[in-house]
């Protein structure tokens, strides 16, 4: 068989399954996956023997360019974000469209994708924001409008009520039912919004990063989503629950999937392997995020919730910022920006922490940063390896280990979560559709950029 590339002798690791095969890629797509043979007749041929080869990661849940307030964003843009997620192995993100509160989503989603097109190194996507629906006019139609242009997943919040996003019950169950009716899913930030409200103007005095766990205990998340799940129950539309940090969360998310519940939930990196110690010693608000890292149990519970099929999705929930952003907190923990950078480790982190440390297999790891976000969200070409698949892959040397230093990745940052840790799983070559777009941590052509917005179709619950 000819091919523009050939995949030669890797561990494939796709559908539950690892074997040693051949990839033949043609036209960006994986033409065939055969047993090992002779065989070398390939524009290009990767010897990947002793090589991991896993379908390209998608995350779920990322933020690039995050508008935080007039001229201020984020410090990754769609060009540094996407250059982290390639060099970690990520081919496809999806993102948050970013219109105000009441406003259409198809309007935010096309003016995402107006921002993004021709800055990203991977394929990306769009959740539609699902912000002031009782100030929008038939918001059932404008979810429509939004699910025909291929963004059938919207994001609603039960917390940040000064910021304008925060729904209440009446507006999510209207929305949970109208996404039943559209073959859509509704993603819950999950937080008791009015309660972290009070806690933080009860802590406010201390002036110090321990003002944020006080202040986002582990129950302002568990308690909104049984709030949330008995929402969904009611509606019989599915909810997806994003970045769940706490073991009470997970054990609600599988309660609720046990008594047949349209329920699905996903976690972090960061939530799986950094526990509260990291608060302590002068760079502790650096880790700020919300909901906030927890407890060493929570890290083991919610990894046994992966391992189970519990929680069906490991995700970044990437938001990047400089020191000096965060250093504007001033010890308020008001004004202290939320959030972790988180692309390019996404992979290696998961890795190290689940499969090299024996929590999770790599078919497990496989299924929940490719397989999964894939079904759940509509990526219908990517996630598996498989002729007529994406030839999207993230090959490993199961091996290898990087001492993880800020300065060496991509990230508009200064800092990173994993400073000085040695983690495994970060790609010897991350393919794009038949294309390598990065080798060894660095990009291959990084004044080409070979993104596609994807238009999904519908979210499939699993």
């Amino acid at each position: 068989m000819t091919a523009d590339l050939l995949i030669k002798e890797g561990t494939i690791v796709s559908g539950g399954r690892s074997a040693l095969r051949d990839v033949f890629v043609r036209g960006g797509k994986i033409a065939a996956v055969l047993p090992v043979s002779g065989s070398s007749r390939a524009r290009r041929v990767i010897d990947a023997r002793g090589l991991l080869v896993l379908p390209g990661v998608i995350d779920a849940h990322a933020h690039f360019r995050l508008r935080l307030g007039p001229g201020k964003y984020t410090s990754d843009d769609f060009t540094t974000g996407s250059a982290a997620a390639a060099a970690g192995g990520t081919t496809t993100f999806i993102d948050y469209t970013g219109q105000g509160p009441g406003e259409s989503p198809l309007r935010g989603l096309k003016a995402r994708i107006k921002e993004a097109a021709g800055r990203t190194y991977t394929d990306f996507s769009f959740h539609c924001m699902l912000t002031g629906w009782e100030r929008m006019k038939n918001p059932a139609a404008r979810m429509a409008e939004a699910v025909k242009a291929g963004a059938p997943t919207f994001k609603m919040f039960t917390a940040y009520g000064a910021r304008g996003l925060l729904a209440g019950d009446g507006a999510i169950l209207s929305a949970l039912s109208a996404a039943r009716r559209l073959g859509a899913l509704i993603c819950v930030h999950a937080e008791d919004g009015p309660v972290i409200d009070l806690l933080t103007e009860t802590y406010a005095g201390l002036r110090n990063i321990k003002a944020l766990p006080l202040s986002r205990p582990a129950f302002t998340e568990t308690g909104s989503v049984g709030r949330v799940a008995a929402l969904a129950a009611a509606a019989g539309g599915p909810v997806y629950f994003v970045h769940l940090s706490a073991a009470g969360s997970a054990a609600l998310v599988t309660a609720a999937r046990k008594a047949g519940l349209k329920v699905m939930g996903e976690t972090c990196p960061h939530y799986l392997a950094l526990d509260e110690s990291c608060f302590k010693g002068k760079d502790g608000y650096l880790y700020s995020c919300c909901p906030p890292i927890r407890t060493k149990e929570d890290n083991a519970r919610l990894w046994q919730a992966v391992k189970k099929g519990q929680l069906q999705v490991i995700a970044t929930d990437n938001c990047s910022f400089t020191r000096a952003q965060k250093d504007a907190w001033k010890g308020d923990i008001g004004k202290l920006p939320m959030g972790l950078p988180g692309a390019q480790t996404l992979l290696a982190a998961a890795y190290t922490y689940g499969v090299k440390a024996g929590k999770i297999s790599i078919e497990k790891l496989v299924q929940v940063l490719c397989e999964n976000p894939a079904t759940i969200m509509g990526l219908s070409n990517k996630g598996f390896i498989r002729p007529g698949a994406d030839a999207d892959f993230a090959i490993l040397d199961p091996s290898a280990s990087v001492k993880v230093d800020h300065r060496e990745l991509q990230h508009n940052t200064d800092f990173s979560p994993w400073q000085g840790r040695r983690l495994c799983g970060f790609p010897k070559y991350t393919i794009l559709r038949g294309e390598v777009i990065a080798e060894s941590g660095q990009l291959t052509a990084p004044k080409t950029f070979t993104g596609r917005f994807q238009r999904r179709t519908k979210p499939q619950i699993i």
